[in-house]
């Protein structure tokens, strides 16, 4: 978990960066872990946090949106893998029922 852009106006935001190998999935560690980085970034004075996931991820994808992030963004065909295209799918998740004003 870092700051969004490394600018005092932008430390409220965190971006997640986070991989679970697959035989680790579906067992509740992503679950935990997610909760322990929410909290952190709590710690931090972070009120929302992003992460990015690949268009061809559909565990991750629905992992996010399960755990209260809503798709903000997508950046179209920006990568490739086995030869396909992917699109990245921008994420966020308000720590707080809304933002408030600083």
């Amino acid at each position: 978990m870092r700051p969004y852009f490394p600018f005092q106006n932008f430390l409220h935001t965190g971006v997640l960066s986070y991989f679970i190998l697959p035989e680790y999935t579906r067992i509740g560690l992503g679950a935990k872990l997610l909760n322990t980085l929410c909290q952190e970034a709590q710690k931090k004075n972070m009120r929302s946090l992003l992460a990015n996931v690949s268009s061809k991820n559909e565990s991750s994808l629905n992992f996010h949106l399960k755990h209260g992030f809503e798709e903000c963004g997508r950046f179209k065909a920006v990568g490739t893998k086995f030869g396909e295209y992917f699109d990245i799918v921008w994420f966020q998740k308000f720590l707080e029922e809304s933002p408030k004003k600083i």
